[in-house]
């Protein structure tokens, strides 16, 4: 009996054995990603890029993961968020090699300290961090190399950038095997080369004690793929020859030849991208000690005149899109409370629906855009080119006039930019989304559809005189004539048109973290990126871009604020006209008790003025109170949320578990029971 059973054990585990044996066999390679954003899954970019490595034959790539897991071992606790990303990057990497069919061969090298492995890392160019006196270096950075000698590198891998790996390891694979050789153009009034490369102007600045502009941290971002090459600002002719796509940042005050050269390119069938505004941060007015507010009345706008309309759009000047629902709340003074600014636009996952064209290629994995006093686009719907809308502001959006100067009345002024208040109170509900950004596209009417006439050389700007005014040649100033293109030259093209400048500066687009590393604050380096990417022919990358990021937002407590907000809008707005007409009233009775000596008008007076006092004071008191009632019910939720997990989730478990443990006793004493 007991060699029967003993058989039948021994069948048992053979059988389980072999089970298991076969089972691995045909589900070897089988893999499947339970996180909710397929962080350990593979982008269908990088599949493609991968899969046309297969196509075409080419020779396998090695990269390699230097990470120095044995000196790693000494350092302190902060060191366990290297060791989970560098186990995230095992798992990515293995998914390349698997996908790549033998075009791609990983390695893990481990650099302990005076190993060759280690100076292999430093002639890499890997970025070793001292970790003790005793020179240690801690290495974690990954090297790609081609058969031929081609190499990348990243230098070093930090925790925190883990939402964009995959797009740097796959973008350092494509320009490896397939150099771009593309060259982009961008033409600007903007320093967004920066002045450290010019001797000549970093000159001028050290003897007026500035330092030269750095270069902008977008044009960094594109010149890590693309050949970036400035365009003058009086150039006469863009040719094809030079340039593959144009790209045109804040253009004021451009001359008609200028005009004339951009004009000519897009008709001619030049993609090309262009960003205006009606306030642009870093366009400066010029500084004048002696008479400051002159400053107010510059305008720091651009726009294209003729070229626009041509292109069937307009942006009527000192219109800017603002919007409730996509206001950003932050602080506007150094020590003052957060406060929803309306021209101040944020494009979050809970709302690009209703904000963006979702199912446009420059618009895949763009889940966060930030658009900071952005102008109005408008189609004239005339005909002509294709125009379709990509960006704009929710149903509820509108548009505000705000002019140069103090203002008048209640008209708004730049004085105002730092009133969200006076822009919230400005506003009326919209008619509907109002547009940021266009494309246009197909065969592009010239705004020069005679032909031109400029001068050779162009006039002498006197000092003073206003960007964008375009003086009379001299009477025998030598001009030049240009010829419409013939119908023969002209082609079609893709024009990509944003309202905004300042979706691409430091400022807005990037941030510093504490390490003082540049990260992107947001996805509008992928806009910017995606749009190249779509007008250059290069889709593999923007389809890696399309991952979303990570992120867990707090819809819930967004939606409590939102509503709240809205919900006592108009009982601000009210409050603080109370205010500030009762505030009128107190200064001008303050002038009149000032002035007037009798003692019973002073006693009317005071009593007048203690009465306005008091109604200042009480409306103050009921805007805290609507400012509070806001935080208790934000308070409210979270108290509700922290029960629900430090409470009642681990409360509900020892029920569960109590009422398992009872069941098992009772059926343990059913058992002994028979």
């Amino acid at each position: 009996m007991w060699n029967s059973r003993l058989l039948t054990l021994v069948l048992i585990g053979l059988s389980v054995l072999f089970a298991n044996h076969f089972a691995f066999r045909a589900l070897e390679g089988s893999r499947i990603d339970l996180t909710a954003d397929g962080l350990y899954s593979l982008s269908d970019g990088s599949k493609e890029i991968l899969q046309r490595m297969v196509d075409e034959g080419v020779k396998p790539i090695e990269i390699d993961l230097f990470f120095s897991e044995t000196s790693g071992k000494t350092l302190p606790r902060f060191i366990k968020n290297f060791v989970t990303y560098e186990r995230y990057l095992r798992s990515l990497l293995k998914e390349y090699e698997r996908a790549s069919q033998g075009k791609i061969e990983v390695r893990f090298i481990d650099p302990v300290t005076d190993s060759d492995e280690a100076e292999d890392a430093l002639d890499f160019g890997l970025d070793g961090k001292a970790i003790n006196q005793e020179g240690d270096l801690f290495f974690f950075g990954l090297v790609f190399q081609t058969q031929t000698g081609s190499r990348d590198v990243i230098d070093f891998l930090w925790p925190n950038q883990q939402e964009t790996i995959e797009y740097e390891i796959s973008k350092r694979i494509h320009s490896l095997l397939w150099p771009s050789g593309k060259t982009i153009g961008i033409l600007s009034s903007l320093e967004i080369f920066g002045g450290a490369d010019n001797p000549y102007l970093a000159q001028m600045l050290a003897a007026q004690g500035r330092t030269p502009p750095e270069k902008w941290i977008a044009v960094q971002v594109l010149e890590e793929a693309y050949e970036v090459r400035p365009i003058d600002r009086s150039v006469e002719h863009i040719s094809p020859d030079e340039f593959d796509l144009v790209i045109v940042i804040h253009p004021k005050g451009l001359s008609t030849k200028s005009l004339w050269a951009l004009d000519e390119w897009v008709v001619r069938g030049g993609n090309t991208m262009v960003f205006l505004d009606p306030y642009a941060l870093d366009d400066r007015p010029p500084e004048n000690p002696q008479q400051p507010w002159q400053s107010l009345q510059y305008r720091p706008s651009s726009d294209l005149g003729d070229l626009l309309a041509a292109w069937g759009l307009r942006m009527p000047a000192d219109q800017f899109a603002a919007d409730l629902d996509l206001a950003v709340r932050r602080a506007v003074g150094p020590r003052g409370p957060a406060e929803t600014i309306v021209v101040d636009l944020a494009i979050e996952e809970s709302n690009r629906d209703r904000a963006l064209d979702t199912s446009h290629p420059i618009l895949q994995g763009v889940s966060s855009l930030r658009f900071l006093l952005a102008g109005v686009l408008e189609s004239t719907g005339e005909d002509g080119p294709e125009a379709t809308q990509l960006v704009g502001t929710t149903e509820n959006g509108t548009s505000l006039s705000i002019e140069p100067g103090f203002g008048d009345g209640d008209a708004l002024a730049y004085t105002d930019l730092n009133s969200p208040s006076r822009l919230r109170d400005a506003m009326a509900p919209g008619e509907g989304a109002v547009a940021m950004g266009f494309q246009i596209s197909g065969r592009i009417p010239s705004a020069f559809p005679e032909g031109v006439e400029f001068p050779a050389e162009e006039p002498e700007t006197p000092p003073g005189l206003p960007p964008g005014v375009d003086l009379p040649p001299p009477p025998d100033a030598e001009m030049v004539r240009r010829e419409p293109v013939p119908d023969g030259e002209r082609g079609e093209a893709t024009v990509l048109v944003f309202s905004d400048v300042d979706v691409l500066s430091d400022a807005i687009a990037f941030e510093r973290n504490f390490l003082g590393l540049v990260m992107s604050a947001n996805d509008n380096h992928k806009l910017l990126l995606n749009s190249v990417d779509f007008l250059l022919g290069a889709r593999e990358l923007m389809a890696v871009r399309a991952k979303h990021s990570i992120s867990r937002p707090f819809d819930l407590f967004d939606e409590i604020e939102a509503t709240a907000e809205k919900e006592s809008l108009d009982r601000e707005k009210q409050l603080r006209a109370d205010v500030e007409a009762a505030e009128e009233e107190l200064r001008a009775k303050q002038q009149e008790l000032a002035g007037n000596n009798a003692a019973l008008f002073q006693k009317r007076l005071q009593d007048e003025v203690d009465r306005l006092n008091e109604t200042v004071q009480q409306g103050n008191r009921e805007l805290r109170e609507i400012r509070k009632a806001r935080r208790e019910a934000l308070e409210k939720e979270e108290s509700k949320v922290r029960r629900s997990v430090l409470g009642w989730m681990p409360a509900l478990v020892l029920v569960v578990g109590l009422s398992l443990a009872v069941q098992r006793r009772r059926k343990h004493v059913r058992a002994l029971g028979r």
